[in-house]
């Protein structure tokens, strides 16, 4: 399939958070862009597919994280995240 550039703003290589959001918000504000994945689906490492009702993470969990409530509110928009707090704990020579 051939594309003219001259149809696009914006040409978008990856389909992962950034890429995925940088599209939406400039679409939202009316350009043009052309987002190219090289995989079968959107969202990067973060890709996700249900079996029997479950989140299947393909790549490994992952976790996002902010403390900006802005932030917070916007990426929820998207998609439902928990509220998970990580917290590590080690014994060193212990």
């Amino acid at each position: 399939m051939k594309y003219n550039k001259k149809n696009y703003a914006y040409l978008i290589v990856g389909s992962g958070p950034f890429g995925a959001i940088f599209a939406y918000e400039a679409a939202k504000r009316g350009k043009k862009v052309l987002v190219i994945e090289k995989r079968n689906h959107i969202g990067g490492n973060m890709y996700t597919h249900k079996e029997h009702g479950i989140n299947v993470h393909d790549y490994g969990a992952h976790i996002f994280h902010t403390d900006n409530k802005e932030i917070w509110e916007y990426i929820n928009t998207f998609s439902e995240f928990n509220g998970y707090i990580n917290q590590v704990v080690a014994n060193y020579k212990g």
